[in-house]
């Protein structure tokens, strides 16, 4: 019952800032309001489900925050176009682009994993054999560590764009049809970003195996 409460209190406070976006605003203004509105919602529904029923009062508040900061970067991006579709245009091309690089940095770092997995068998197995001493491990083992900083860096940013992008493609399939080629052509960039930042995170993931290898 209290979890039923929490979650009417949760509605209340995205839909009260989603009536802030009413017709007489300008577009700028009603897409921040409207990211505030879903970003309180989804943060107190993260709250409840780590089961923290004052921190889901909290979390609607500063999701409202977050949700707020990604509005107001889709509104910012527009506001240097006379249009709105030269904002998506532009918006669809940087996608491609960083679609492109990351698909590139996905297949080298593929294959750096691959030759350092040989490396920290042969390290692993010489360290055994005391033929190299724990300082050689632990050299490779910072240069793993540093790869994957780098990685979760660019995962990091990676997610911020998909986030603001998904948020911009739910804007425009309010507004535009189904087919309409702006919402194609910007869903199959979105996807495609998806799936480059899934394997990104499986590369995470090897490399973190990795680092765990080395500890000795």
């Amino acid at each position: 019952m209290k979890i039923k409460k929490i979650l009417s209190l949760l509605l209340v406070v995205a839909f009260s800032i989603q009536l802030v976006s009413c017709a007489n605003m300008s577009d700028q203004t009603r897409t921040r309001a409207e990211g505030a509105g879903l970003g309180a919602l989804v943060g107190g529904l993260i709250g409840l489900a780590a089961g923290d029923t004052k921190g889901a009062i909290i979390g609607a508040l500063a999701g409202a925050g977050v949700g707020f900061l990604i509005g107001n970067e889709i509104a910012r991006r527009k506001a240097k176009y006379a249009s709105e579709e030269d904002f998506l245009n532009a918006e669809i091309a940087q996608l491609a682009r960083l679609n492109s690089s990351t698909y590139k940095y996905n297949c080298k770092l593929s294959r750096d994993i691959y030759a350092l997995k040989k490396q920290v068998a042969s390290l692993k197995a010489r360290y055994k054999k005391r033929a190299v001493k724990r300082t050689v491990l632990a050299k490779k083992k910072k240069e793993i560590q540093k790869r994957i900083e780098a990685n979760n860096k660019m995962i990091e940013a990676l997610e911020k764009e998909y986030k603001i992008n998904v948020a911009i493609l739910d804007e425009q399939k309010k507004k535009r049809k189904k087919k309409d080629p702006y919402v194609v052509k910007l869903e199959r960039e979105i996807k495609t970003l998806k799936k480059n930042i899934d394997a990104l995170q499986k590369n995470a993931k090897q490399l973190a195996e990795m680092d765990e290898r080395l500890s000795v």
